[in-house]
Order: C-alpha cells, then sequence, then structure tokens
C-alpha cells in the first residue's frame, strides 16, 4: 500500500532516500502496523501505547537487490513473493530519530564504539558483518535475526540518546524455504542445504518465536515504530 498521493511523490521520496517519511494515525498503513504490534505484544508487561509510525525509505539500489533475492527464492522454492513476511527487530538507538515531527534526520552518532544501529539499519539496511557485535551467542548462529513478537524484540531495544520512547522496526523478510528448530545451533552461518531461513519454535529452548536469515538483500525496513513504555 502506498502512502504518497502519486507516483511523482514516490519518486521524489525514493529520490531522497534513504529518510523516514510520518505516517498520520488516519492512514490505513498506521492502523495496520499498530495493530500489528499491539497484537504480537505476548509478554505479560502492558505494550504501551504507540506514539508515532514512520515508514522508512530505502534508496533504489537496496530495494533492488531485496526485489532480485525475493524473486529468485519465488523461481527457486516456488512460493509466491518469496514466502515474504513482516518480522520486528530490536536494537540499539544512540538519537531520537522519530521521536517528534522534527526529528527525522538519521544521525550518524557513536557512543562507546558503537553506532547507532537504527539509523545504520535505516541508511543501509541490514548487514551480516554486525551479527553478534552486541551479543556473544545467537541460537542459530551468525545471522539476522527476527521475530513475529514484537515484545521479544523489544527485549533487544537499547536507547543510549536519552530518549523517553522506544524504537522497533518492522521489516519485510524473505523467509522462503524454512527450517524449524526447537534446539540451538550456534555453529550455524548459512540455512542448512534447500533451505533459506531458520525459524525457531518455541519449545525447548525458545519462549518465543525467532527468524534468521543468512543473506542481507533477504530483507529490507519498512517502519519505525516509536512508542510509550509502559
Amino acid at each position: 500500500m502506498s502512502n504518497f498521493c502519486s507516483r511523482k511523490c514516490s519518486d521524489d521520496a525514493i529520490n531522497a532516500a534513504p529518510a523516514i517519511f510520518q505516517l498520520s494515525p488516519i492512514d490505513a498503513s498506521y492502523k495496520d502496523v499498530e495493530k500489528q504490534f499491539l497484537d504480537q505484544w505476548k509478554h505479560p508487561t502492558h505494550p504501551g501505547t504507540v506514539h508515532k509510525i514512520w515508514r522508512v525509505i530505502a534508496t533504489r539500489k537496496a530495494h533492488g537487490k531485496f526485489s532480485r533475492y525475493q524473486l529468485s527464492v519465488e523461481r527457486t522454492q516456488n512460493l509466491k513473493d518469496g514466502n515474504s513476511r513482516r518480522r520486528w527487530h530490536g536494537t540499539m538507538r544512540n538519537c531520537r530519530l522519530g521521536d517528534e515531527d522534527n526529528e527525522s534526520t538519521l544521525c550518524d552518532l557513536v557512543i562507546g564504539r558503537r553506532q547507532c544501529a537504527v539509523c545504520s539499519i535505516i541508511q543501509s539496511s541490514f548487514k551480516l558483518t554486525r551479527a553478534g557485535q552486541r551479543f556473544n551467542y545467537g541460537r542459530f548462529g551468525t545471522g539476522i535475526y527476527t521475530t513475529g513478537t514484537s515484545s521479544k524484540a523489544n527485549d533487544y531495544v537499547v536507547e543510549r540518546g536519552g530518549s523517553p520512547y522506544r524504537a522497533i522496526l518492522l521489516n519485510d523478510v524473505v523467509l522462503g524455504k524454512t527450517k524449524k528448530l526447537r534446539t540451538s545451533n550456534p555453529t550455524l552461518t548459512q540455512p542448512p542445504a534447500g533451505f533459506d531461513a531458520v525459524v525457531g519454535e518455541p519449545g525447548r529452548d525458545l519462549n518465543y518465536d525467532e527468524a534468521v536469515v543468512y543473506s542481507n538483500d533477504a530483507i529490507r525496513p519498512l517502519f519505525l515504530v516509536i512508542f510509550s513504555p509502559s
């Protein structure tokens, strides 16, 4: 669904990318993302209140890489849209990007040798080279981790910019053919043969789901959600 008034407006936004575009609470996209955020909060804590939602505008280059990967998986696995799903990702924010109407400029802040991950992801999408920088252990190896549970993503949010809010990313993830696992395999550097992603199912080692991809091109940020903690 487009949030732009015309094709020209859409092209202008892409030409200005990378950037974020604020959604109005009356927009269908805003309502859809807000509902997903609230419905997928599974922890016993209260999710708080959604403050703002921003659409992430990727560069043509980043969009092209994702689209080509998606088409390749769709053809190889005979799966519509490459089994693309929206999944959450929580990470570190060193600034107040998205907190208010006038705070839409991506930063390049580094605190304690750690770059603002939210702005970096919006700037150039996800990078496998940064996997595990904050945590020495990944249940399913060196990959890019997402989840269908917004409250689980919230567990990984770190706010270092003095913001009264919290920020998480909702992403488009090409899962393709998934290998479902209930026990950890931290040695993985790629999905098992014949598969495109690993899905960790709740049960033995996990309380909540995880989805892991092993290609930079398999994921792109779609929305930045700013919310008030409970």
